[in-house]
Order: C-alpha cells, then sequence, then structure tokens
C-alpha cells in the first residue's frame, strides 16, 4: 500500500508518525523540472517517470554508533548518477581518524531499498563495504562494514541497533521550495551492541554503553542544498538516554524533525539556530536546549564536476549543556559524542 502518494495524486500526504512507514513512495510524486511536461504524454510519460525516479532522487541511510573508546559513522546513498558509501571512526578522547570514502558512477555496486522499515542498503566498491539490514519495521538494524582505510589501515565491524518497543521514532513528509519533497526517518536513542575492528584492535560495543542514532532520507532535493544538521546520543548525569536531531534551516512545514529524546520518548524542538565557526565551537539553541559541542575530529568529502559540486563536512564532537523537558525536568549533558553536520552540495 502507497503510504504517501495516492494513485490518483501527484503530491505525498504531509505528515509525523511515530514509526517508518513501509512504503513511502516519494518517488511517485510529480515535481517542476526541465522534463517534468512530458509527464502528460502517451508512452514518453514513462519515459520522463523513469528519469525523475533515477535521476531527480536522491536517497540514503545514514547511522553512527559511539561506545567509551569509538565514534563510528557510514552511509549508502545514491543521487542516481553517482552513489556514495563512506565510513569513518574516530578514536576517543583523542580522535585519530580512521576513513574510507568512495562514490561510484550511477548505482554501481549500490542497493537502496525503499524504505527503513524493510529491505537492505548495499555498497560495495575497491576498499570498502557497507551492508545494513532494515529489520522489525524499522526499529531495529544490523550493520556489518569492511574498509581499508585511506590511512592505510583496516576498519570492519558488525553492529546492531535496537529501539525499546515503545519508543517513538520519527518519520515525516514535508514539502520543500520550488515544488519539491522530503521524506525522513529518524531516530536518536538506539541500544547498540557488537564490536567494531580497527586495524586489527577489537572494540567492544556493549549495551548500556553504546548508543546510536539513525537518518533514512529520500527527497526531490533543491537544486542547490545547504543546513547544518546535528545528530548525538548518550546518558545525561542523572542517567537518562538522550538523542539529540536537530537541523538549521528548517523547512517551513507544518511539521518538523527536530527533536530530542528522552529514554525514548521524543519531545519537539523549536525555534532551533546552529552556530558554527570552521574552528570554534557549535552553538546549539532552541526553546528548551542550549547546547554546546567541542570537536573531536573532522572529516571531509569534496566533489567539483560539471554539473556537482559537492562539500560535506562532519565533526564528531562533545556536547555538554542542558535539556528541558515538557515537564519542566532539566537533564545536563556532560560530552555526549555525536556529529554535526555541514552540508552545502549543488546537484
Amino acid at each position: 500500500m502507497a503510504d504517501l502518494v495516492a494513485p490518483d495524486s501527484a503530491s505525498p500526504r504531509i505528515g509525523a508518525w511515530d514509526h517508518a512507514l513501509v512504503e513511502p513512495n516519494l518517488e511517485d510524486a510529480e515535481i517542476r523540472h526541465t522534463f517534468a511536461p512530458l509527464g502528460q504524454l502517451p508512452v514518453i510519460g514513462r519515459v520522463e517517470s523513469a528519469y525523475r525516479q533515477r535521476f531527480r532522487l536522491k536517497s540514503w541511510q545514514y547511522m553512527t554508533a559511539v561506545c567509551d573508546d569509538l565514534f563510528i559513522a557510514f552511509v549508502v546513498g545514491t543521487a542516481g548518477f553517482a552513489s556514495n558509501g563512506f565510513v569513518y571512526a574516530a578514536e576517543l578522547p583523542g580522535g585519530k581518524v580512521h576513513k574510507k570514502f568512495a562514490i561510484t558512477p550511477l548505482m554501481m555496486g549500490t542497493v537502496i531499498a525503499p524504505s527503513s522499515a524493510a529491505g537492505e542498503h548495499r555498497f560495495a566498491a575497491r576498499g570498502l563495504g557497507v551492508a545494513i539490514d532494515n529489520l522489525d519495521g524499522g526499529r531495529q538494524f544490523a550493520a556489518r562494514i569492511n574498509a581499508k582505510t585511506e590511512e592505510g589501515g583496516t576498519l570492519d565491524g558488525e553492529l546492531a541497533f535496537t529501539s525499546a518497543p515503545a519508543a517513538e521514532h520519527l518519520s515525516q513528509c514535508v514539502p520543500l521550495p520550488g515544488g519539491r519533497w522530503s521524506y525522513t526517518h529518524k531516530f536518536a536513542a538506539f541500544s547498540v551492541s557488537g564490536h567494531v575492528n580497527v586495524d586489527g584492535r577489537r572494540v567492544t560495543f556493549a549495551p548500556g554503553r553504546s548508543f546510536g542514532t539513525l537518518d533514512f532520507t529520500k527527497m526531490y532535493a533543491l537544486r542547490h542544498a545547504v543546513w547544518r544538521w546535528i545528530a548525538a546520543c548518550g546518558t545525561s548525569t542523572r542517567g537518562a538516554v538522550i538523542g539529540l536531531n536537530l537541523v538549521d534551516p528548517t523547512p517551513m512545514a507544518a511539521v518538523s524533525e527536530n527533536a530530542v529524546w528522552i529514554d525514548g520518548k521524543r519531545e519537539a524542538v523549536t525555534e532551533v539556530h546552529l552556530d558554527a565557526e570552521e574552528a570554534g565551537p557549535w552553538r546549539i539553541g532552541g526553546d528548551n536546549i542550549d547546547v554546546q559541542m567541542r570537536a573531536i575530529a573532522a572529516v571531509e568529502q569534496r566533489l567539483d564536476v560539471p554539473l556537482v559540486r559537492h562539500r560535506l563536512r562532519h565533526v564528531v564532537g562533545a556536547f555538554s549543556g542542558h535539556v528541558r523537558t515538557a515537564s519542566g525536568q532539566i537533564h545536563d549533558l556532560d560530552s555526549i559524542v555525536g556529529i554535526a553536520e555541514d552540508y552545502d552540495t549543488w546537484w
């Protein structure tokens, strides 16, 4: 069953849900683009639809995991004309980075499931393999990574991400300027178990001390996409599991992905602003959050070719400050580890 675009509709349903959608068929929505008028013609309309879904739709699943000794992040993604996979790990607390980034033409070596609720994502290129299995309707995930790092070492592991039965996930569909659309499934309060081997050294991710985040997104993106984004999870000084998912600018829509999780319960954050300096701390503010991030490590990916200019910068950092619940309780954060993303792409 189509969850977003009905058979007799050209636009998706706008809204938010506390679970991953099984069939978020955003690809069936119509958008404004150069060849859009052809969509109304017999036969040629099918060509327009195939072009739009293959070369205009962007989709990815990005996940992070952190334990006492290591932060790791990985992605499988595609823009249709090219696909992207990467994994990077930052040793804690020192920040030594181990990374592997790869871009392949078209969908070469890449499989992207249409949803985070089921199916699998795969990326395979020379020196890099990322595999993500979507389980339990998008409430659990299994990940395997294997990389020969750019530093000349190895990075591999297996991780399991689980969320409690009552935990409130967030999926939403919102409009973007110019008649575009975005669907995303976010959760920032996973319990993580498993292991990662860094240059042969085994790092154990123990439940209760290891946490994770998820970003599954599919969108008909703007030609020029710019945002800053925060994803982090750890325990407050009171022992509650706190997760953060914050984006700036926030799309002008009736629903927002800006949220904080407290022991799996999601609360909205409004009036979000993310202020960053190239070499300084990030400052994160909102109506019920006041946090500062101290950088631990950073990775960057750049691509500059005809028609595409891509810059992705991820800062692994320690977040300190406080969040306030709707009931007025204050949870203090003392160096929980996550990422701050600075994204600027023409595609």
